[in-house]
C-alpha cells in the first residue's frame, strides 16, 4: 500500500507554513512515487461583504470587497511563486493533466486554483486523495487554519497529516499508534499502513480512556502481523492525574516516536463535554507530526 495521490492546500499566507507543507508532501512523493496536487483556494471577494457590520454605506462595502480582492490576489501570487520555486528546487516534474504524468514510479505535481470558501471546497475536492497534508498555523491565520483542518478531518473521509515543520524523507521510522477501539481508530489503522509497513518500530498505545468495552489490542497486533508489521504494546489505563492526551504523548515520547497515528474526534459532542477533547489537546500540544482519520 502506498500514498499515490496527495493533496496540499496552500493558503498563500505571508509565512512559511505553505513551504513546510509542500516540501513535506514532495518528500513523501519522492518516497512513494506519488502525485501532489497543490491547491490554492481564492476566496470570492464578494463574500467579504457578508462580514461587514450594519450601517455601512455602499462605498464602505465596496472598499471592503476591493481590499479582499487585493489580499486574495496577493495570496494567489505568493502560493503560485512558492509552488514554482520549491518544485523546481526539489526537481519535481510539473504536469497539467494526470495523463501527462511521467511513466514509472517517480513523483509529479501540479498547481490547482479554485475560487470559493476553503472549507466548502475541501469537502468535495479532498475526497479523492490518499492523504491531505496541512501545516498548523498561529496568529492571525489560526482561525482559518483551524476551520480548514476541521473540514479536512470531518468532511473528506480521508486521512490528514498535520505538522509544524518539514517532514524528513524517512519520517515514520518510529510510529506511535493510539488505539481506543473506535471506528476512527480502525480507519487510521488502515490508512496509515504505508507508514507502519516501512517503520523500524511501531508502538501500539492502548488508550483505554473512559470507554467500557474491550478494545482488543491483541487483535490489533494480529491484524498488523498480517501486513508484516510487528508492533509492541503498552496500556495507559492508569493516567495518574494526566489527561488521555497527555498520557498518549508521554508514551509516544518514551518510544522516541517521530509520528503519531490516531483516530480523530472519536467521541460524541456530549462525551467531549464531560471527558475533554483529546483530538484538540493532541493537536495543540503534540511536538511531532500527527496522522489522523475520522
Amino acid at each position: 500500500m502506498h500514498f499515490k495521490n496527495i493533496l496540499v492546500p496552500l493558503s498563500g499566507a505571508n509565512n512559511d507554513s505553505d513551504a513546510k507543507a509542500l516540501e513535506s508532501a514532495f518528500n513523501l512523493a519522492i518516497r512513494f512515487g506519488a502525485h501532489v496536487n497543490a491547491l490554492h483556494i481564492k476566496i470570492d471577494p464578494r463574500s467579504a461583504a457578508a462580514f461587514v457590520g450594519e450601517g455601512m454605506t455602499s462605498t464602505m462595502i465596496e472598499s471592503v470587497i476591493e481590499m479582499a480582492e487585493k489580499d486574495g490576489e496577493e495570496r494567489r501570487k505568493r502560493a503560485r511563486e512558492l509552488f514554482k520555486e520549491i518544485s523546481e528546487r526539489m526537481q519535481i516534474p510539473e504536469i497539467h493533466d494526470i495523463a501527462d504524468r511521467p511513466a514509472g514510479e517517480g513523483p509529479s505535481t501540479r498547481f490547482v486554483e479554485k475560487q470559493g470558501n476553503s472549507e466548502d471546497t475541501i469537502h468535495s475536492y479532498g475526497r479523492l486523495f490518499d492523504l491531505i497534508i496541512i501545516c498548523k498555523q498561529e496568529g492571525e491565520e489560526q482561525i482559518n487554519n483551524s476551520l480548514l483542518i476541521n473540514a479536512a478531518l470531518r468532511e473528506t473521509g480521508r486521512p490528514v497529516l498535520l505538522l509544524n515543520k518539514v517532514l524528513p524523507k524517512d519520517v515514520g521510522l518510529r510510529v506511535a499508534f493510539a488505539w481506543n477501539g473506535s471506528v476512527e481508530s480502525a480507519r487510521a489503522l488502515s490508512y496509515s499502513l504505508p507508514f507502519l509497513q516501512t517503520a523500524e518500530k511501531v508502538m501500539l498505545i492502548s488508550a483505554v480512556d473512559d470507554l467500557d468495552e474491550d478494545i482488543h489490542p491483541l487483535a490489533v497486533q494480529r491484524y498488523l502481523t498480517m501486513y508484516g508489521v510487528q508492533a509492541d504494546r503498552c496500556e495507559i489505563s492508569d493516567s495518574n492525574g494526566k489527561s488521555t492526551a497527555e498520557s498518549i504523548l508521554a508514551e509516544a515520547g518514551k518510544c522516541n516516536a517521530d509520528i503519531l497515528v490516531m483516530g480523530a474526534y472519536t467521541r460524541s459532542r456530549l462525551r467531549r463535554l464531560f471527558f475533554g477533547a483529546v483530538t484538540e489537546e493532541v493537536l495543540n500540544n503534540c511536538p511531532i507530526p500527527v496522522f489522523m482519520a475520522h
